[in-house]
């Protein structure tokens, strides 16, 4: 039997995460429920909406007989896929602190409670299910608690703003606009900002380039460029000929020493001036 794991967050700060298992019949039963996807974000529902209907025109029952054709099928793949896993995670880890009693009931009839609900490949399910742990009802318990729950407050925030006057209606219609307006600005900032933070970096980038190209290497210590002491300074003349004779590129043979080169000229007329 196909288990699907949902991974909640039970508490931000400590980091603690708890793991919900249900068998994959029973996570469709609660994905394709009309709470849930009432609760569903609007693009998320949109999606639902379009592959179940397709899903529905071809489909008028369900039965482990096709369940080969059914898992290949867009509005089957949805509902397992990553988005769908996702809210339900999120909507669990929402109502957690509410329902996290649940976990720890003892089983007493949830068969019977579950055998009240509509289950795809219902005898398949129980057949599995018998052998499984009790904690089975219990986290099928805690995610339909949590559902239903969640299902309640979207709804009862729905009535509530029907039962609005008309005023407080505008109202909140100008600020819903207003909260538009103002997410749409700051994308824009933002874009604007990133786009000014590669313009930046292109031209530090430019800047390092040119700057790597204008360098001019001046020794800190003539004198110790040229291994005298400061009392040394007469012998500057004859040490750095001595120097340039070996250190020239036609003398040395090798391209690399032109810099120690200049290095040495430069030394010798900083000791001269």
């Amino acid at each position: 039997m196909k288990i699907i794991r949902l991974p909640l967050s039970i508490d931000h700060q400590k980091k603690k995460a708890l793991t919900i298992e249900l068998p994959f019949s029973l996570y469709l039963q609660f994905v394709t429920s009309a709470e849930f996807e009432a609760i569903l974000a609007p693009a998320l529902q949109e999606k639902c909406l379009k592959a179940k209907k397709a899903f529905l025109a071809e489909n008028k029952f369900f039965s482990d007989d096709y369940w080969d054709e059914y898992k290949s099928t867009p509005y089957i793949r949805f509902l397992s896929g990553p988005e769908v896993h996702k809210f339900l995670v999120k909507v669990l880890s929402v109502n957690y602190q509410s329902h996290k009693d649940l976990l720890s009931v003892e089983a007493g009839s949830m068969a019977e409670f579950f055998s009240a609900l509509d289950i795809f490949w219902n005898d398949k399910y129980f057949i599995d299910s018998a052998e499984s742990e009790t904690r089975r009802w219990r986290d099928g318990l805690f995610c339909y608690a949590c559902i239903q729950d969640h299902y309640h407050r979207v709804q009862e925030k729905k009535m509530l703003r029907a039962r609005l006057g008309s005023f407080a209606k505008k109202e909140l219609s100008e600020k819903d606009k207003e909260i538009a307006r103002l997410k749409s600005q700051l994308k824009g900032m933002k874009d604007d900002l990133l786009d000014q933070q590669m313009r930046l970096e292109e031209l530090q980038d430019r800047l390092a380039l040119e700057q790597e190209k204008n360098i001019v290497l001046v020794p800190s210590d003539p004198h110790y460029m040229l291994g005298l002491t400061p009392e040394q300074s007469s012998k500057a003349e004859g040490r750095a000929k001595a120097l340039m004779k070996v250190l020239h590129p036609d003398k040395s043979g090798n391209a690399e020493t032109a810099y120690l080169f200049d290095m040495i000229l430069k030394a010798r007329d900083m000791i001269l001036k």
